[in-house]
């Protein structure tokens, strides 16, 4: 990835969904590693750092808003963190799922448009060590920091969405403890689940008033698997009464970046986010 930003330029990995992102009311992105020149790398397999550019380059590309919940916002330590808030800042893109403390990184962001209010969360089921936020310290949210936002905020917005980073990697279906907290989110008051982290895309329940796809696959990647080449844009218009339509644009990923799905990918996509049986 990083010979290809450096060669083409940080946009040209979105040159080719810019377009349908674009058209959406609000776009919502996971956002995976930090954006600094600094920091330290921590002890862990991978590591994950973007140029100053990206902040702009996904603003440019219809994304301004991303959760920074995941295993990777701390890769470079704090002092990488805190620079990644910044940059996104400067870029008019906001995030949710980290910050400058627990309660920062837990909080929601809320989207006002044609008489409806949405309010999003991010957080990481996947918690490397060191990497939560705590009263002094700046990290990602976890689950326990997410679940009394997300009760409150049920009290105030027309939608609640809440963006997990949870799962297995390389697993087409969800795990147990997925499912157990999707209920859980379910009970405190979430209408819609996006989940991330599997790297492939998992399948899709509905839980009451609150569904859930477990998770959307890859973005912008170099995976080696044709199952982790594939993902999807989902697609959910909203109300005041909540969720009224979702829908997915199935993706390929071609030299790292994602392009709009074959028929052959798109049907594979397809039956992936199939709805899974209630009896688990």
């Amino acid at each position: 990835m990083d010979a290809i930003a450096r060669g083409q330029g940080v946009a040209f990995l979105f040159e080719k969904v810019a377009p349908l992102l674009r058209s959406a009311d609000a776009v919502v992105a996971n956002m995976e590693g930090c954006i600094s020149t600094r920091g330290i790398p921590a002890d862990k397999e991978y590591t994950f750092r973007a140029p100053p550019a990206l902040a702009p380059a996904l603003a440019s590309a219809g994304i301004r808003l991303v959760t920074l919940g995941n295993n990777h916002a701390v890769d470079f330590g704090r002092v990488a963190l805190i620079d990644t808030l910044v940059h996104l800042w400067r870029a008019r893109v906001r995030w949710v799922g980290a910050g400058t403390d627990s309660r920062r990184a837990g909080q929601a962001v809320t989207l006002r448009g044609q008489g409806c209010s949405v309010s999003v969360l991010g957080f990481t089921a996947i918690v490397p060590r060191g990497f939560a936020a705590t009263e002094r310290l700046a990290g990602v949210a976890t689950l326990t920091h997410c679940l009394p936002v997300l009760a409150r905020v049920r009290q105030e917005a027309d939608v609640v969405i809440v963006v997990p980073h949870w799962g297995k990697e390389n697993q087409t279906q969800p795990s147990p403890t997925q499912r157990r907290i999707a209920r859980l989110l379910a009970k405190a008051g979430a209408d819609l689940i996006v989940g991330h982290h599997p790297h492939v895309v998992q399948g899709y329940e509905r839980i009451g008033r609150t569904q859930v796809l477990y998770s959307v696959g890859n973005f912008v990647h170099t995976p080696a698997s044709s199952a982790a080449r594939r993902g999807g844009i989902l697609w959910a218009e909203v109300g005041r009464e909540g969720v009224r339509t979702l829908s997915v644009t199935p993706l390929w990923l071609s030299g790292g970046r994602p392009t709009v799905a074959e028929p052959t990918h798109a049907r594979v996509v397809a039956r992936a986010v199939a709805p899974l049986p209630v009896d688990w």
